[in-house]
């Protein structure tokens, strides 16, 4: 029997003109239902669960705040990668909604 833990810790600066607002929360949601690990997110002294939006929202992480990414678990590195991509990335550019 083989059991590897993956464990990834990556600090990432909110890239995103408006932060991490519903619409970068939800997407990192949605993110997490792919992969089979876990991962939270923290700020200063909070740490909240990337399955949760509201928690996710509680952060209030505006544009160029610095979060702790913590994942363990397999696929880890991929999620963390995916989820640093979506906070690191403006999105006010997209299809034209505001």
């Amino acid at each position: 029997m083989m059991t590897e833990l993956e464990l990834v810790e990556k600090r990432v600066v909110i890239g995103n003109e408006f932060g991490l607002h519903a619409r970068v929360a939800t997407a990192v949601v949605q993110t997490m239902r792919r992969h089979c690990c876990h991962v939270t997110l923290s700020k200063e002294s909070m740490e909240v669960d990337a399955r949760s939006v509201l928690g996710l929202l509680l952060l209030a992480a505006t544009n160029g705040t610095e979060i702790l990414i913590r994942a363990n678990g397999p696929e880890s590195e991929k999620a963390v990668r995916e989820i640093c991509e979506l906070l690191q990335h403006d999105d006010s550019n997209h299809d034209g909604q505001k």
